[in-house]
């Protein structure tokens, strides 16, 4: 089970072009293995591990800036940084006088930090502009625009839409990478794409992404 979770954890942070060393790899295990109750049966304990990796990932990727990384090849330092921090933020959860965690906890909006996330860079960055109550003309775009650059990366992070490697798992399809719609023009055969179904004329439906839309037919659409 340790060496399946030891390819694993490589295998993740890969796909977000990070290369572990050793001393970071057992970091990693030993954050995991405080997280995971050990009272967890088989199917539990494998959801909590994927639990606990994707929150050390994406806190990881958010905080990368401010670690100040220089290389993709991590070594401890960094990741027992980030490690402390999330151990410090769940020891901080109020519990009642029973010892049980409360389940309930209020947190002023203006406090929490606000992410956004850079396609160019592929990782989130701290938004530090004003938080307003009443948002202006362009907030409802902006909402939406960030809501599809979310979950774009978390597909995209999954291995099967993940650029494919060498030694990487190809599906029965080939290679699944996410590609823009824009890049559609003047090509041939399968590519696989991720948009929003929209109605931009009567009668006439669109699979549109940030780059550009393309008219899509529901005649041979089929329902699962």
């Amino acid at each position: 089970m340790i060496g399946s979770l030891r390819k694993k954890v490589q295998k993740k942070f890969k796909i977000r072009g990070y290369t572990l060393k050793v001393e970071a790899l057992e970091e990693i295990l030993g954050f995991i293995e405080t997280l995971v109750d050990p009272k967890y049966g088989a199917e539990e304990k494998a959801e909590a591990e994927d639990d606990a990796l994707e929150l050390l990932l994406d806190y990881f990727q958010s905080q990368s800036q401010k670690l100040g990384l220089k290389s993709s090849i991590l070594d401890k330092e960094p990741l027992q940084r980030v490690i402390s921090d999330l151990l410090n933020a769940d020891a901080a959860v109020p519990q009642a006088e029973d010892g049980a965690v409360s389940a309930l906890r209020i947190t002023d909006a203006f406090v929490v930090p606000k992410f956004r996330y850079d396609p160019i860079k592929k990782q989130f960055y701290q938004d530090k502009g004003p938080l307003p109550i009443h948002g202006d003309a362009s907030a409802k775009a902006s909402l939406y625009r960030d809501r599809f650059l979310l979950l774009f990366q978390r597909v995209s992070r999954d291995q099967h839409f993940a650029k494919s490697t060498f030694d990487s798992e190809i599906s029965d399809y080939g290679s699944c990478e996410i590609v823009p719609i824009q890049s559609l023009v003047g090509q041939s055969g399968r590519r696989w794409v991720m948009g929003l179904i929209s109605q931009l004329e009567d009668g006439h439906f669109y699979l549109e992404d940030l780059t550009a839309s393309v008219e899509i037919d529901f005649s041979i659409a089929i329902s699962f």
